[in-house]
């Protein structure tokens, strides 16, 4: 009777969805051939891009019909996710892979670095960014893919969501809201990307 019921509740439960964004590696590609980035998720779309055939890092945004969103140059485009494999790793919201987030006006950035713990902060009157201790994670959790990193002098709120910077064609899958604390007092918008760059 314990096993039928346990085997229910494992029946009950919905699946764990995949969590993206999400770093991807190319595979199944020749050597001597290209995994092409195309502008609309379509086998006969105009090609915008192109991945080597050993590419790995590449962020995919999101996956409807087989086909996943990246980013190429200044545009967003689609590769065959059948020639993609997930990299290794928590998901992004497990709060262990760095992350760069941007927003405009106003321009500001934010790198943080799990790893070392730590953040960098800049705007352009910032002469050198702002280097500081990660003052503590809150990562998602099962029922809530929100994560938050406390900074020094505030909090970065940071959610899955479509997302656009406003100068560029790229899209982004995070949105970060920052709450600083300090004297600027001031709550700044705008998107993330997995890893530094």
């Amino acid at each position: 009777m314990i096993r039928l019921c346990l085997l229910f509740l494992a029946l009950a439960l919905p699946l764990r969805a995949e969590v993206f964004p999400a770093l991807h590696e190319v595979t199944g590609v020749a050597a001597d051939d290209v995994l092409n980035i195309r502008a609309a998720p379509d086998a006969g779309a105009e090609v915008i891009g192109t991945l080597a055939p050993d590419a790995t890092g590449v962020e995919v945004l999101s996956v409807a019909g087989g086909w996943g969103q990246v980013n190429t140059d200044e545009r967003s485009g689609y590769v065959a996710m059948r020639f993609l494999k997930r990299a290794d790793g928590a998901d992004w919201n497990a709060l262990e892979t760095p992350l760069t987030c941007l927003g405009t006006e106003p321009f500001w950035s934010l790198q943080i670095d799990p790893v070392t713990g730590e953040t960098r902060f800049q705007t352009p009157e910032d002469e050198a960014a702002r280097v500081a201790r990660i003052t503590g994670s809150w990562p998602a959790l099962p029922w809530s893919p929100g994560a938050a990193i406390g900074l020094p002098e505030g909090l970065a709120v940071l959610h899955p969501a479509e997302c656009s910077d406003g100068m560029s064609d790229q899209s982004y899958g995070i949105a970060a809201d920052l709450f600083l604390t300090g004297s600027e007092r001031a709550r700044l918008s705008g998107c993330c990307r997995l890893g530094q760059r």
